[in-house]
């Protein structure tokens, strides 16, 4: 008996696959633009899947070598609900220094959304409004009740985790 493969062409691509072409970015299939490195640090909840990811570090480092580039975007869909958008930031926590670091990393992104052909991203962006902080190296230097902590809080992104549940 034959069986037979969809190929990416002929499936019907995701919302995050087409609010990312819209945007000029290039979405790869489940986990592939996310590093393998930070792939562990990355799980879903049960009933859901992976359906696109982008790497926005390096969709803009020709472009902007010099800004706080935000990592990435991770397109989630459950098996009863909409497609939903979380962006996952790679991003070492050792001192709280690196707090500003990712304040600045988030505004980058946001400045991004609220560009006209990332309309679609930040629609599913709002769906979760999800801003993760991986620190899967070294010591995490930002306690949880600290002023670091409450800043993170405010901007709405999430404390430095080891690993991430998603959505």
């Amino acid at each position: 008996m034959a069986t037979h493969r969809v190929s990416r062409s002929a499936r019907a691509d995701s919302a995050f696959e087409q609010a990312s072409r819209i945007a000029g970015l290039v979405a790869q299939p489940g986990l592939g633009a996310v590093k393998a490195e930070y792939r562990a640090g990355v799980a879903l909840r049960s009933g859901h899947r992976h359906t696109a990811s982008l790497d926005l570090d390096a969709e803009f480092l020709a472009t902007e070598p010099t800004s706080p580039r935000w990592d990435y975007g991770v397109g989630i869909r459950s098996e009863a609900g909409p497609e939903l958008l979380v962006w996952l930031e790679a991003h070492p926590a050792s001192s709280t220094g690196e707090v500003q670091k990712m304040l600045d990393k988030l505004a980058w992104l946001k400045a991004k959304l609220a560009q006209p052909d990332f309309d679609g991203l930040r629609t599913l962006e709002h769906k979760v409004s999800a801003y993760c902080w991986l620190a899967m190296t070294g010591a995490i230097r930002i306690l949880p009740n600290s002023r670091e902590a409450r800043r993170l809080a405010q901007a709405g992104l999430s404390s430095p985790q080891r690993h991430v549940e998603l959505p």
